[in-house]
């Protein structure tokens, strides 16, 4: 007996547990046998799962086939909407066991099927390389950094960002004055020639960067080390990140134009 529109306080549990036959049949109606298969179960099992949608008014039958209601197809897209950003927090438990700030609210989809690149015993550095991956195929970076060392130590990421790169980033001030006091001409030139943008934050939360194709969220650990980089390509992840560093950003405070003789 349905419920009737009535709160069932059972319904999410249900829906969960169910949440394969669900799936399946949004991708249209089967029958008995087909629906056996696809969830590869016994008859006796089959009979229980449909009689279990039925009751829920998730499931009704049409003929000799088996087809979601509207109200069981919405619960389904629920369902599987569900499993995946469950899904994708599992993959970014590393990320997440990176921060300690926790002001800044991250909804896991946004980066369901991201590449994840994590520090090894045999490979240490490999979520850098996968951002200088990243970094060498765009022509401009935004975001922020945690990082308490200067990124431009880093030869390469130097030679990126002061070669004629659009950037745009924000960092600790004691990682930009650091920068200024070691390569004070080539960070004025940079800077004078608008290509490169320097604002000060002393409350960032991670490692966000913005390429031009991708978006990718640096984990330090506590050494200051990048041990982990996750990107993706979603554009709903650049619209979070777009959103996220514009308000960093607005809160920062801008390096100006200077000359090498003003460090």
């Amino acid at each position: 007996m349905g419920t009737g529109g009535s709160e069932d306080n059972n319904l999410p549990i249900a829906a969960l547990k169910r949440a394969d036959a669900l799936a399946a049949l949004l991708d249209g109606p089967l029958e008995r046998s087909d629906l056996m298969e696809t969830l590869d179960v016994s008859r006796t099992t089959i009979h229980r799962i449909v009689r279990g949608l039925e009751s829920k008014e998730l499931l009704v039958q049409d003929g000799v086939e088996f087809k979601l209601s509207p109200f069981g197809e919405t619960v389904a897209r629920e369902v599987t909407a569900y499993r995946r950003r469950i899904t994708a927090a599992q993959r970014l438990q590393p990320f997440f066991e990176t921060l300690t700030d926790r002001s800044v609210e991250l909804e896991a989809g946004l980066f369901d099927g991201a590449t994840m690149t994590e520090s090894k015993p045999t490979n240490p550095y490999a979520p850098v390389a996968r951002f200088m991956e990243l970094l060498r195929d765009s022509r401009s970076l935004h975001g922020f950094d945690t990082t308490t060392v200067a990124p431009i130590y880093v030869e390469e990421i130097r030679d990126e960002i002061l070669g004629g790169m659009e950037t745009d980033v924000v960092y600790l001030s004691a990682v930009v004055e650091e920068m200024v006091e070691t390569y004070p001409d080539a960070i004025a030139n940079a800077v004078d020639a608008g290509q490169l943008t320097l604002s000060t934050h002393d409350d960032l939360p991670f490692g966000l960067a913005i390429f031009e194709d991708r978006v990718g969220l640096g984990g330090y650990d506590e050494t200051g080390l990048l041990s982990v980089f996750v990107d993706t390509d979603s554009s709903e992840a650049r619209d979070w990140a777009m959103e996220t560093y514009q308000r960093y950003r607005d809160e920062a405070e801008q390096l100006d134009a200077l000359s090498s003789d003003d460090v």
